[in-house]
């Protein structure tokens, strides 16, 4: 694709929502032990962070993916209402309460996960085929859906169906030891762009297409966009107070491709993406990318 004139009316996530439980600890407690947490609180954040980055910075966005029945999901469907977010998922086939996942943040901001799914993660065909997967949009797909064993059929029936137009933007997050080498060809050869870590793509890298775009974070070095085997673009981090590194990569996804439907170039975009993330990272939770007055008071 071009990724550089590729100007996207609409973002559509596949992805999960659910509720961190973002608990805050002096370290990770030994395998039977136990540890004291300095403090805890509980945010709407899974397929959030991203959506939730895009909209603010201009993107529309629309979640695709059940949210369920139950107080979990009620704070979901609220926190996506309140960051302009349009969700769409087809409730007839979810049931119970939204998923809930267990977060404890280090104090260099690293973070570890206890992921518990509910609704949200299971899928079929039957609620995937009636959405529409236009040309003019991003659609976005994360690692977890292809993981979970209630969904991971039902994308694949997706991925074979032909019914996907839109540019799919794949975010293999922490799952991508446990993504099976069919899901891996098949995401290396569609996807327009990936985007992840540098141990993500250890993983990734024997499977990807050429043809695919590359959005690489390498944390406080900063980023690296790729294509054809080499860096079109690259952007430096920079030094500042690490607080909790959950989400960040979800909002420089976000704040990238924000930026490019924008008319930003690929550069341009790829800073404002580091500078999104580095905004985030300075701030507890997830869903904390900023808007673009707070973006462009940084760069």
């Amino acid at each position: 694709m071009d990724l550089a004139n590729f100007r996207p009316t609409h973002l559509k996530s596949l992805a999960s929502g659910l509720v961190d439980q973002v608990t805050f600890v002096p370290h990770l407690p030994t395998p039977g032990g136990d540890v004291l947490a300095t403090h805890s609180f509980s945010q709407v954040g899974g397929a959030l962070n991203l959506e939730a980055a895009a909209s603010r910075l201009g993107l529309k966005a629309q979640h695709c993916s059940p949210i369920g029945n139950g107080p979990r999901a009620d704070a979901i469907r609220a926190a996506m209402a309140i960051e302009g977010v349009e969700t769409l998922g087809i409730e007839e086939y979810s049931s119970g309460d939204s998923g809930l996942c267990i977060t404890l943040v280090e104090p260099d901001g690293q973070r570890s996960f206890v992921t518990i799914s509910g609704a949200e993660g299971v899928r079929s065909f039957s609620e995937l085929e009636q959405y529409s997967y236009e040309e003019d949009a991003w659609l976005v797909v994360y690692g977890y859906e292809l993981v979970y064993p209630t969904s991971k059929d039902a994308f694949l029936e997706l991925f074979a169906s032909g019914l996907i137009k839109s540019n799919i933007v794949f975010d293999p997050g922490p799952t991508t030891a446990e993504l099976t080498p069919e899901i891996l060809d098949w995401v290396g050869t569609h996807a327009s762009l990936i985007s992840c870590n540098q141990s993500e793509y250890e993983k990734l890298a024997p499977h990807v297409s050429p043809e695919c775009w590359l959005l690489l974070r390498k944390g406080a070095e900063g980023a690296e966009l790729w294509h054809h085997g080499k860096v079109v673009a690259s952007a430096a981090g920079r030094r500042v107070n690490v607080v909790d590194t959950n989400g960040a990569g979800d909002v420089h996804t976000g704040a990238f491709l924000a930026a490019l439907a924008q008319g930003n170039d690929l550069q341009a975009s790829l800073e404002l993406a580091c500078r999104a993330a580095e905004y985030s990272i300075q701030r507890e939770g997830g869903c904390t990318g900023p808007t673009w007055k707070e973006l462009l008071a940084l760069s």
